[in-house]
């Protein structure tokens, strides 16, 4: 119960208020510092095209972004073919539901505050071209962690700084990985 003008508060009264009003500023700081320190990490958004070129060897955000057309052989060895869709960010290859594209761990593709489905696809066919042999874990990861950030732009107030905290868990998670080597399996092209 609040306090009136000119009412008088018990001192445990005043502890409890006072230790509420401490950790909602705590909780806002960080909010306000992961926010911060977030803005910094996301780059410029990555056009992408609706026409791709057909190319020996790319990088992987020129696949993700339909510049290069998926490298010869990957549909037959994959067993899907990337889907070219248009999203919030630009351009993405992804991988199709029906061939498991979703975010995975305990992240999901949607939440009350975000929407990576596609982010999640796109990313999930850069670690399939890394399997395949023509991929960078980490170039992947990166546009990942851009895609996740121009999502969570669209939202407001506490809504983004959550969105945003979600996406930079995911991120130094996936960098954990990254640090430790941990990529995916290969895979044997013409199996």
């Amino acid at each position: 119960m609040g306090a009136r003008a000119g009412s008088i508060q018990t001192p445990a009264a005043l502890r409890i208020r006072l230790r509420t009003w401490r950790a909602r500023m705590g909780v806002l700081a960080l909010v306000a510092f992961a926010s911060w320190s977030m803005s910094e990490r996301a780059a410029a958004e990555t056009p992408g095209s609706t026409r791709c070129r057909q190319v020996s060897k790319a990088a992987t955000v020129d696949y993700l972004t339909g510049i290069a057309c998926p490298p010869t052989g990957f549909a037959r060895t994959m067993g899907y073919e990337p889907v070219l869709v248009e999203t919030g960010y630009g351009w993405r290859y992804t991988k199709p539901d029906w061939a498991g594209g979703a975010c995975s761990g305990p992240l999901a593709d949607t939440g009350p505050f975000w929407d990576f489905t596609l982010a999640c696809r796109a990313h999930d066919y850069g670690y399939d071209l890394v399997r395949f042999g023509v991929g960078d874990r980490a170039e992947a990861d990166r546009l990942l962690y851009r895609d996740m950030m121009m999502d969570c732009s669209a939202q407001r107030a506490l809504g983004g700084d959550a969105c945003r905290a979600i996406a930079h868990w995911t991120a130094t998670t996936l960098e954990v990985g990254d640090a430790t080597g941990f990529d995916p399996e290969p895979v044997t092209q013409g199996a």
